[in-house]
């Protein structure tokens, strides 16, 4: 599969900072930063895997807006467009 041109990537995963450095790290919170700056909506979960002598994997769920189609309906019209002085003009209002 390609990667579009415009496609975006997962920079970093921010963890909210701990209340007490004592304390376990909490994830309510964490963000997901993309490669544009926005912060990736719809989270429901990020794991972090990693295997011996690899790097770090990140699986992240999200769970996805669907937002529905829009019907729309359209009358197309057609104009003539004509400067004042065309000789079309002068007779469209002539009585035949």
């Amino acid at each position: 599969m390609n990667e579009q041109k415009n496609s975006l990537s997962v920079v970093t995963i921010l963890p909210p900072s701990k209340q007490k450095p004592s304390q376990a790290q909490m994830v309510q919170g964490t963000k997901v930063m993309l490669s544009d700056g926005s912060e990736l909506a719809g989270v429901a979960s990020v794991t972090l895997s990693a295997k011996a002598g690899g790097v770090w994997e990140a699986t992240i769920t999200v769970l996805p807006e669907i937002i529905q189609p829009v019907n729309a309906e359209a009358h197309i019209v057609e104009v003539d467009i004509t400067d004042l002085m065309s000789q079309s003009r002068q007779y469209a209002g002539a009585v035949v």
